[in-house]
């Protein structure tokens, strides 16, 4: 299994490990809690609307803004074909992006009704003119993060169509969760198709799905052989600290210490209240701690406590008083249905 440094252009990101993009949660705050842990290569905005951005203060709103420290930051973006992406790009030029990704496999109800991902991946020529022309405003690192298809039934041809379509445009790599539009998180990713995607294209390809342990790495090294670089989700929220704890594992880095599960959350409080006003803010820590009690044996008291709070001292009260008696952690925290 190759686990050398991915190389982009420029850019050499190593390890090749990526915080995906994950709506509500890949906030300045949250990146700004796992670049202090490290270990990874590179981080992700979330799902940015191309049409808002024409509208919003780049550079100081928590989606945008980007701290030194968070070091290399792909800015995702929904697009639906119907965009100005020339003025898109001139005002994500203000923030420097390393990276620019194309959302086409997000299968939310929402962004379908939209015209973006998995609806912009269904319409091949209107996927084609939005990748052109990203590439065409856009000199820099372009990629691409998509799904299978809608469903088992024939998706190879259709498939094959779009990474074709994704190379002829000038796309540099291509992010694949190897699952179908309708199966949402449903079922468990398909690793084993990795070897014949990567077969049928020369572009980079990055894993992701239900990629949350090194163990998932290791004890998968033949599905993972071809692959340039992994993808981790849902369980970066789980365990901001899980890149440092992967790149030590699978590159030699540092060992991550103890964790104290209290401060963590402390300090992600902090940083939302920093980044977000009060009646944002409380969405945010409610989301976030969705995730960090999977942490936990009894973390749905956790997730209860903090999800009924009116308010942020409520939120934090609650929490501190579940965290604070250092409660029994899982050894392998499961996120099925979040």
């Amino acid at each position: 299994m190759n686990l050398g440094p991915l190389h982009l252009k420029h850019l050499t990101i190593s390890p090749p490990l990526f915080c995906a993009p994950l709506a509500g949660v890949s906030h300045s705050a949250f990146r700004r809690l796992v670049a202090d842990f490290g270990g990874y290569g590179a981080l992700c905005t979330e799902m940015l609307l191309g049409k808002a951005l024409l509208n919003e203060n780049v550079g100081a709103t928590p989606f945008t803004k980007r701290r030194t420290k968070e070091g290399i930051v792909w800015y995702q973006l929904a697009l639906n074909g119907s965009e100005d992406i020339p003025a898109i790009m001139g005002r994500l030029d203000t923030v420097q992006p390393a990276a620019i990704d194309l959302n086409a496999g997000c299968p939310a109800p929402e962004m379908e009704r939209q015209g973006t991902g998995v609806s912009l991946f269904e319409d091949a020529a209107r996927f084609e003119r939005v990748v052109r022309a990203l590439r065409q405003a856009w000199p820099g690192i372009l990629t691409v993060k998509c799904r299978l298809w809608k469903s088992e039934n024939g998706w190879q041809p259709e498939f094959l169509r779009r990474l074709a379509i994704m190379e002829n445009c000038g796309a540099d790599a291509v992010t694949v969760h190897p699952r179908f539009f309708g199966e949402k998180l449903k079922r468990r990713a398909r690793w084993d198709l990795f070897e014949w995607i990567c077969r049928h294209t020369g572009m980079p390809v990055i894993a992701n799905g239900d990629i949350g342990f090194a163990s998932d790495i290791e004890q998968n090294a033949e599905a993972f052989a071809p692959v340039s670089g992994f993808m981790i989700g849902r369980q970066a929220v789980v365990r901001p600290w899980i890149f440092q704890e992967i790149a030590a594992r699978l590159w030699g880095g540092p060992a991550i210490e103890s964790v104290d599960y209290a401060a963590v959350w402390q300090k992600y409080f902090d940083y939302v209240n920093i980044d977000f006003q009060p009646q944002r803010a409380i969405g945010r820590v409610k989301e976030f701690s969705k995730y960090y009690a999977c942490n936990f044996f009894f973390g749905h008291q956790l997730r209860t406590a903090v999800q009924k709070a009116p308010t942020l001292d409520a939120a934090h009260e609650a929490a501190m008083a579940f965290l604070s008696a250092h409660p029994k952690t899982v050894e392998r925290p499961a996120v099925a249905g979040l």
